[in-house]
């Protein structure tokens, strides 16, 4: 199939990598054959140099305290990564402490749980949690959400109690594509985008579709992510390496191209870089120190 003609500079606002020898990735396992095991961006590059894309998120795959310190040193080698959101312990006495230290680094952007994947699934509205968001507002990091469709309610209820902070949703709140009916998710998507300090990224999308599944549903998600969020509000994600359970990172970029509605050249520009270059300050993330001395406790 034809490659989609992208504008230049896109940035990817989502991607990671990992190391099970070294860090511990809870959800990880033979379940996931092509995942588990080491997985760095040496095997990105030549990708996403083919694909144009100049810039890129380095988002947390892991609650392990030990990833972002290894992050951090590990993408001295790849200056392209130019923002990084990582896992802090939310619910910590001494986080401010913790993220004053990684503040030091002007890569390290903002903070991300695996709110979806662990048993508490009220974890979120709790009155820990929310003191840690109250710090991260004053702060001025950012809270990336990855949640179940089930879980907007809640965090729409939330991140109205925190309208200083800036949340970015990941993957559009996860729509139920598999399913065939986005009847639930439609409107609590919106009821999310409604607050004005939430943005959110078109990424993690195809892995949601079954088997031989066509886009339709999938243009459907995004279409309606575009009509409640618009183009300054929604950035692109691959979602690489999880994304190649499905597809190529170039044949990612390339499915979800088709899937956007007509957009103006600076709509265009701000979906495909300007929302994440804004949303995550990546004008400011030239590393300034030797990420080695960043350590914290947990």
């Amino acid at each position: 199939m034809e490659r989609v003609s992208l504008p230049e500079g896109v940035t990817d606002a989502h991607l990671h990598f990992w190391s099970p020898a070294r860090i511990d990735y809870f959800w990880l396992g033979p379940h996931f054959p092509s995942l588990d095991r080491e997985i760095g961006l040496d095997e990105l590059e030549p990708q996403r140099l083919e694909a144009g894309v100049s810039r890129g998120v380095f988002v947390q795959a892991s609650h392990d305290p030990r990833e972002l310190s290894w992050v951090l040193n590990e993408l001295a080698r790849f200056p392209w990564v130019c923002g990084v959101v990582g896992w802090l312990n939310l619910t910590s006495p001494d986080l401010k402490e913790q993220a004053r230290t990684f503040m030091r680094d002007p890569r390290f952007k903002g903070v991300r749980h695996l709110t979806h994947d662990i048993p508490d699934q009220g974890w979120l509205g709790r009155d820990d949690v929310a003191a840690g968001l109250d710090t991260l507002s004053e702060l001025g990091l950012s809270l990336d959400l990855v949640l179940r469709p089930e879980q907007l309610g809640l965090a729409t209820e939330v991140v109205r109690q925190h309208p200083e902070l800036n949340v970015v949703l990941d993957h559009l709140g996860n729509p139920p594509l598999a399913s065939g009916d986005l009847s639930a998710w439609a409107p609590d998507v919106s009821a999310l985008a409604a607050l004005p300090n939430v943005s959110a990224k078109v990424s993690g999308l195809l892995t949601g579709l079954a088997p031989g599944q066509d886009e339709a549903l999938l243009k459907e998600a995004v279409r309606t992510a575009f009509g409640c969020f618009g183009p300054g509000r929604l950035m692109f994600g691959g979602d690489w390496p999880v994304a190649t359970q499905a597809a190529s990172y170039e044949a990612t970029l390339d499915t979800l191209a088709r899937t956007l509605p007509p957009l103006s050249a600076d709509e265009t520009r701000a979906f495909w870089a300007g929302t994440a270059r804004r949303v995550y300050r990546l004008e400011t993330a030239q590393s300034t120190q030797p990420i080695s001395t960043l350590e914290v406790r947990q």
